[in-house]
């Protein structure tokens, strides 16, 4: 399939605008402030069952925070 000059800078405009968005909301996500070695060891572990596949269902969460 061919592609214009025109429609690659359109596709490259709009590439970068995506990448600006990401950079803001990942701006806006991290945290401000220093998180514990028990924390920070909390988050690897979730992170590690999202990559795994894990979930919880948003029932459980609920009754678990009550």
């Amino acid at each position: 399939m061919a592609v214009s000059k025109t429609e690659m800078k359109t596709i490259e405009r709009k590439l970068n605008k995506i990448e600006i968005e990401i950079t803001k909301m990942r701006a806006v996500l991290l945290p401000t402030e220093k998180l514990s070695k028990k924390k920070l060891a909390e988050l690897k572990k979730i992170e590690a069952d999202m990559l795994k596949g894990n979930s919880v269902s948003a029932r459980d969460l609920f009754k678990q925070l009550g």
